[in-house]
């Protein structure tokens, strides 16, 4: 075979699946590896490489320039490295190690060229075992064929325990039940709802819990007979990660409470609501009386306490259905769902000046609050966001200047400043 009909690949990744890759590829008659990438001098194939006189590189932008019109292996999990390939030589000849469809490309290139012989199957066993990724083989009736070690990892089932098991087995309800239907649906009918992309889904653990799966099914056919494969990974730390990100994003830090903008997205929702259904909605807006003399007088350590004690206090005396946010400094605000009657709302907020005027104790020093509170309600004071909150301002302003540490209405002709008269 000439060198011009030789294809050219390169390998992303020289750590253990790289290194099988590597094995597996450098023997084949029709193959040429132009080049190995990886930043790691001490990888597990950079010593194979050498020796065999392929180039190593250390940066992948390199190395796609270096090797120009390639099949691109990306051995390792950051897809970012694929996606740099896709835009060098195009996404048809960019296989990632994530993708099923490139384990079952080496499998029926091994068995054409060596008839499945023993030492290409335990080559070919190196490369899937060192992918972190579950790989499972499903037979035409969703009946388990195989799956590799990191199924057992991700799903607490060794693979024995697996095999010639119904897929649906790793599957809560309401999927579970499903599965059977679908499988028969897609058979008769051919249309493909979940073959050939990545989807999340909720999977079953073995000891019963539920954990977020990401899952790609790819179709193989052999000897006529379609097989399915599915690759799968956990990504129940990826979730974790964007709930925090969410969390931060929407939460006061401090209190963890919503922040402004939650606050302004909850009473949207809440007038939104309470217009459907013809609700009483009020708005609460609260602010600390004494709160800078306690910072200015013992620090921003005990502040901070006050502040957090403060936003306890408050979800303690409101439903679970209300909303209790900080808007910044020591302003706090509650939202009041579906009141029965207008005056709950200055019931609930007696009730919250009374918790908040309860001492609070840092490290041997005790200090006491008030809380001045301005109550608007919709429909009666206000129907827009912006008169609501201008009219529970005004309100507050007017409960400091009665005395504070007390709760005020708005009323019509009230001193402070009414929706009404704003520019």
């Amino acid at each position: 075979m000439s060198l011009q009909h030789e294809q050219p690949v390169l390998i992303i990744g020289a750590g253990p699946g790289g290194a099988a890759l590597l094995d597996i590829l450098s023997s084949e008659a029709h193959i040429k590896i132009v080049g190995i990438v990886d930043t790691n001098p001490e990888a597990r194939a950079i010593k194979a490489a050498k020796e065999l006189d392929i180039k190593v590189y250390t940066g992948i932008e390199t190395a796609l320039k270096k090797c120009g019109s390639c099949f691109v292996f990306n051995m390792t999990h950051d897809q970012s490295l694929a996606e740099r390939a896709i835009r060098s030589v195009g996404a048809d000849n960019v296989i990632g190690g994530q993708q099923a469809e490139f384990f079952w490309h080496i499998i029926t290139r091994l068995q054409k060229t060596r008839a499945e012989s023993l030492e290409n199957q335990v080559r070919l066993q190196a490369v899937i075992h060192n992918i972190q990724e579950s790989i499972i083989s499903i037979d035409p009736k969703g009946i388990i064929e195989d799956a590799n070690p990191a199924t057992t990892h991700i799903f607490g089932y060794a693979v024995d325990e697996l095999i010639g098991q119904n897929i649906k087995m790793l599957m809560p309800e309401p999927d579970h039940n499903q599965h059977d239907a679908y499988l028969r649906e897609y058979q008769r009918t051919g249309k493909r709802h979940v073959i050939g992309h990545y989807r999340e889904v909720v999977a079953l653990h073995k000891d019963g819990r539920q954990f977020p799966l990401e899952i790609n099914i790819a179709e193989m056919k052999l000897g006529g007979v379609t097989h399915f494969i599915g690759l799968a990974r956990d990504i129940t730390e990826r979730k974790i990660t964007e709930e925090k990100l969410t969390q931060m994003a929407l939460h006061d830090q401090l209190t963890a409470l919503p922040n402004r903008r939650n606050f302004f997205d909850k009473l949207e929702f809440s007038l939104f609501s309470a217009r459907r259904i013809k609700a009483v909605v009020a708005l609460l807006f609260i602010d600390l009386d004494g709160f800078k003399k306690i910072n200015d007088s013992f620090g921003h350590a005990l502040g901070d306490h006050v502040l957090k004690e403060v936003g306890r206090r408050l979800c303690a005396n409101i439903r679970e259905s209300d909303t209790a946010a900080r808007m910044g400094g020591d302003e706090f605000t509650v939202i009041l769902n579906h009141l029965k009657k207008v005056e709950d709302a200055s019931y609930v907020a007696e009730k919250i000046i009374k918790a908040i005027n309860q001492p609070i104790e840092l490290d041997g020093t005790i200090c006491n609050i008030g809380a001045s509170i301005g109550i608007a309600i919709y429909p009666d004071h206000a129907e827009s966001i912006n008169d609501l909150i201008i009219a529970a301002d005004s309100a507050m302003y007017q409960a400091k200047a009665n005395g504070k540490n007390k709760c005020q209405t708005w009323k019509e002709g009230s001193s402070g400043v009414a929706p009404e008269s704003q520019p």
